[in-house]
């Protein structure tokens, strides 16, 4: 006999309810074929499931989620199944904090919006037409500092620096503060959503605070202090049921309350490695979990690894090469590491100094959330205290977390994988 874990079957079945009763609310139209069945809270409150539910609806022990509490002692949550289903803060409630570079990511999925707001934009000349990662910058700045060859995904990409861009002549730096070059990003949105003031705003202020704020329903968010021009850096102030919209936007591929928000293409961008060449664990402004050559240098100081941070999360591969603006012929792992993928379920990290995450999981349908859990934190210190509550709900490997990470953090295992 098959067996089926519980939580999936819950979550499928919400998901054919809610389409057959036409509510866009909490899926993807079901007359609109190009947008994927997600489930979210769209722009309402976020009402946590209730304990008594959290087995059966989140595929969670709630008794083993409480022991995760106390390992972690500071604010954090787990998203399953487009859920809220456990949060904790130790003095009872969540105020805004810096998020740090965790803001990265956060500015990463504003300027895809941007892209997607401007796509039927005509171009006439320069300043003109649609956003694409695939521009010159010079096409939207007059000047400025970095490879004067440089397109927009380089920037993303924090490899804009680089005398050569060419396949193999350049490295990543992180970009900590963004005035290097990141921050010359706020310019180009800008210089975007000129074109249709009435519609994007006035300035990337206007276009973020309509845009993501209103349509994710952030509760209690700025950034940059509402100023008009913005660090994409370090300046996101935040919950974490705010941080959590954010990554639940990016695991459902950019669809929200029934709408496309951005593209599917840039969230796989964002959470895939953009040159590999430079570092396998970047994306565009996002950490990703790789197996070989890359540098986890926003949070152990540009220290090169060669091997998993975590040996229970699946590497971030891309499913062809080359791909976007990048020439790489391969993942450029270095032996005994592979690869080959069965399944592309890589996790993805926005990493905020401090201990501020969003970790996301497509494998499971998860997006874990933490805040001020250590100057040094990386993601296995979230995703180790949470993991056995997990484990211990999964049919296939019934609490046997070493026999789940061997399948799980080698890619072949994915039981929320949505298709």
């Amino acid at each position: 006999m098959i067996t089926v874990p519980r939580a999936f079957l819950t979550a499928v079945a919400l998901t054919l309810l809610a389409a057959a009763c036409g509510d866009s609310s909490k899926t993807g139209s079901s007359t609109s074929p190009e947008l994927p069945a997600t489930v979210d809270p769209g722009t309402g409150p976020w009402d946590l499931v209730p304990t008594d539910r959290v087995r059966e609806e989140c595929g969670l022990d709630p008794d083993l989620l409480m022991v995760a509490d106390g390992l972690l002692d500071r604010p954090w949550a787990v998203v399953r199944y487009g859920k809220l289903c456990h949060e904790y803060y130790p003095d009872g409630s969540d105020r805004p904090s810096r998020l740090a570079s965790a803001t990265k990511t956060m500015a990463a999925t504003v300027t895809g919006m941007a892209v997607y707001e401007s796509r039927n934009f005509e171009r006439t000349g320069r300043k003109t037409g649609p956003l694409n990662d695939t521009d010159r910058v010079d096409h939207w700045l007059d000047s400025f500092t970095f490879n004067q060859d440089a397109q927009i995904g380089h920037v993303l990409g924090m490899v804009a620096f680089n005398e050569d861009l060419s396949y193999g002549n350049k490295e990543h730096r992180y970009d900590g503060g963004g005035s290097r070059e990141i921050n010359r990003l706020s310019d180009v949105v800008n210089t975007v959503i000129a074109q249709d003031p009435g519609r994007l705003g006035a300035n990337i202020e206007e276009f973020w605070q309509s845009h993501m704020v209103q349509r994710l329903g952030f509760r209690s968010s700025t950034w940059t202090d509402g100023a008009p021009d913005k660090s994409f850096a370090s300046t996101w102030d935040g919950i974490v049921r705010d941080m959590a919209r954010l990554g639940l936007l990016i695991l459902n591929r950019g669809v929200w309350n029934g709408e496309r928000l951005l593209t599917e293409d840039w969230t796989y961008k964002t959470t895939h490695p953009s040159f590999e060449d430079a570092n396998t664990s970047y994306g565009y402004l996002t950490w990703l979990e790789a197996d070989s050559n890359y540098h986890y240098g926003g949070i152990l100081g540009g220290t090169k690894f060669q091997g998993p941070l975590d040996s229970c999360t699946p590497p971030a591969i891309n499913a062809s090469f080359p791909h976007g603006i990048s020439k790489a012929t391969d993942c450029n792992y270095e032996a005994p590491w592979s690869c080959d993928q069965e399944l592309d379920v890589g996790v993805w990290l926005a990493n905020g100094a401090g201990g501020h995450l969003i970790m996301g999981h497509p494998g499971l349908d998860m997006v874990l959330i933490g805040k001020n859990l250590g100057s040094n934190s990386l993601g296995a210190s979230l995703w180790g205290p949470l993991r056995p509550a997990l484990v211990a709900e999964d049919l296939r490997f019934q609490g046997d977390e070493a026999a789940f990470c061997a399948a799980y953090g080698a890619g072949g295992y994915a039981p929320g994988l949505k298709q």
